[in-house]
């Protein structure tokens, strides 16, 4: 992991010092070494500069922004390859003498020898820029996944990209708007959809893209970045169950170990659930020594999960270490977090994962999560209660009773009213999820509310819902809460289960096997059991939840009354004043869920405006 920045610019208004100032903001990603490339031309400046964190090969050699030894390639990078060295090796048979024994340098001279071709085989989460001086070309790149954050500023004549929208404000030219058309969104989804963001003309770099810009004129162009797929080497149609979980455990076996690859300690991030448990339990099989594993506690509450992820570090024997967030943690690290968001966040789950990496940073470097497990087998009860519901209103029911039925929910029921009027499954598994109806958001917003009541998408089955949220929940949110958490404190969090051909071989199986015989997660659980008794985790995935609603009342109540006070509210105009206090208000006396995350929303919303724009 490293902080990442670069510019072209043909208007020859950034220079030298506005790249290293840039790269400064990004100190927090790295802290073992930082450098930059400046190239001042006649008609134009090019740079790019690396915060590195280094965790393969530790040497100064393996500095970046790193350069061929024949001086017409440059690279900086940010994340890791986890085949880089079988690439190594195929590559040092080509007669290639490698310089460091790092990722990035594969990376560089698989380009120099294959091109465009070096990045369909490329196993990694990563974004990078690479300099070719010899078609007069740079390169940014960004994985199919999406895990590593890169963000792109454009206007005639000037090019940006930085790992964080902080570096890209940095520059001059760069103005700091508000973008009013994603603010709708934020508060529907409680993320930023598409490649949007809370800023104008600072956009998210697409997945999965490979964005090539011809220096000499700064006209680019975008490709697909395509890593080689393997066909499926079985299909369920043909095979046993006993079959099929044989294949995904050797998928995820060799998913976990691929990512347990570093000169530096490794860690697991271990919560209650069986998708950690999974990644502990095959990683330590794989290993001799006892692997480090941590969880937060947050003790006599509720959403509490730290005793199940004890009984599974206990039962796999790994070095095990609990941190107990308590109250005045928890309202420091939630005053932290628009110092370390340079958007709003809606997830309040960036407080534990902030706390918890505070926690980790001097034991270990490297931390393997789980993250994905959810959109890969099914994890959500939100996809169940989606299916449900479309089920029963699509189904035979005589029109009536259908209609009668509906009317009923909607009367006992408000909320649900965008769930049952909702058309499709997609459409209505949005709507549950939901953080404000647009109804509310109407109500709350003084800007142009555009947000459609319904996806051209279509989802036919959870292997659907699966997939959107792949590709849209995933990268929006939980990627970049993550990368925003442990990258503040210099740890690199890798996101064990997402290998490519894992993917690729559950999206070719049936839907059957995601939810069978009412169990969610079936194939997972089946491997699970395996290695942990299901008893250890078999109560409800909480995730790292924080009691969000009783903490607003209490510790964080100091925070909802000073950033949603009326005075404060006022001062952007961007919402109804009078609707905020009633939300907020609402909640004192109704502290539901719901509520607390509306006015969680809120309260991210203010106080992410008065740390960046006021």
């Amino acid at each position: 992991m490293s902080g990442i920045t670069g510019f072209i610019d043909h208007n020859q208004k950034i220079n030298e010092a506005h790249l290293i100032e840039s790269s400064k903001t990004l100190l927090h990603r790295g802290g073992n070494g930082n450098d930059i490339i400046f190239d001042k031309k006649e008609h134009y400046t090019l740079g790019i500069a690396n915060q590195r964190l280094a965790t393969i090969d530790l040497s100064k050699k393996a500095s970046q922004p790193l350069t061929t030894n024949c001086g017409n390639y440059s690279i900086t990078l940010d994340g890791t390859i986890y085949n880089y060295l079988e690439l190594r090796e195929t590559l040092i048979k080509y007669g290639v003498t490698f310089s460091t024994l790092t990722d990035t340098e594969v990376i560089l001279e698989g380009y120099k020898k294959w091109g465009y071709r070096c990045f369909e085989m490329l196993d990694g989460s990563f974004a990078f820029a690479i300099i070719d001086r010899k078609l007069n070309q740079l390169l940014i790149a960004k994985d199919e996944i999406g895990a590593k954050p890169i963000y792109y500023y454009k206007e005639k004549g000037f090019y940006a990209f930085a790992s964080e929208i902080r570096a890209l404000l940095s520059y001059p030219t760069i103005k700091k708007e508000i973008n009013k058309n994603a603010i709708p969104t934020f508060f529907r989804y409680g993320y930023f959809i598409g490649e949007e963001t809370i800023y104008n003309n600072i956009n998210k770099f697409k997945k999965g893209t490979l964005t090539t810009i011809d220096v000499h004129s700064g006209n680019s162009y975008d490709s697909p970045l395509t890593r080689k797929q393997l066909i499926p080497s079985i299909s369920e149609n043909n095979y046993t169950e006993e079959q099929i979980l044989d294949h995904v455990e050797d998928l995820l076996t060799e998913s976990i170990l691929k990512r347990n690859v570093a000169d530096v300690s490794i860690g697991v991030l271990l919560s209650g659930g069986f998708d950690s448990a999974t990644v502990a339990a095959i990683l330590q099989k794989n290993q001799t020594k006892r692997i480090k594993t941590y969880t937060v506690s947050y003790k006599n509450e509720k959403l509490d999960e730290a005793l199940q992820a004890r009984k599974v570090a206990e039962h796999l024997k790994t070095n095990h270490k609990e941190f107990y967030l308590d109250k005045v943690d928890a309202l420091n690290m939630a005053k932290n977090l628009s110092n370390v968001f340079d958007e709003p966040i809606g997830d309040s789950s960036a407080i534990p994962l902030l706390f918890i990496a505070d926690k980790v940073k001097d034991d270990v470097k490297v931390l393997l999560g789980s993250e994905g497990g959810d959109e890969l087998f099914g994890g959500y009860r939100t996809y169940a209660k989606a299916i449900k519901i479309n089920s029963l209103l699509s189904g035979n029911l005589p029109k009536l009773l259908k209609d009668a039925l509906i009317k009923f929910l909607i009367k006992t029921q408000p909320r649900m009213k965008e769930v049952l009027k909702g058309e499709g499954l997609l459409n209505k598994y949005l709507a549950i999820n939901a953080c404000y109806s647009l109804n509310q958001i109407g109500k709350l917003l003084n800007v142009d509310v555009n947000i459609p009541n319904k996806t051209k998408g279509k989802a036919q089955n959870i292997k659907d819902l699966l997939i959107h949220d792949l590709h849209n929940y995933l990268p929006n949110n939980i990627f970049l809460k993550n990368d925003k958490c442990f990258s503040h404190y210099g740890v690199d969090n890798r996101d064990a289960l997402l290998k490519n051909e894992l993917i690729a071989y559950l999206a070719s199986l049936d839907s059957k096997w995601f939810i069978k015989d009412g169990e969610q997660k079936y194939l997972l659980k089946k491997i699970t059991s395996k290695y942990i008794p299901s008893s250890f985790i078999a109560n409800p995935k909480k995730g790292f939840v924080i009691p969000l609603a009783k903490w607003l009342k209490t510790i964080l109540k100091p925070l909802v009354e000073e950033y949603l006070s009326e005075e404060k509210l006022k001062q952007h105009q961007l919402f109804n004043v009078k609707e905020a206090l009633k939300i907020k208000s609402s909640f004192y006396v109704h502290n539901t869920a719901y509520n607390a995350q509306r006015v969680w929303l809120l309260l991210q919303f203010q106080m992410w405006y008065y740390k960046w724009m006021a």
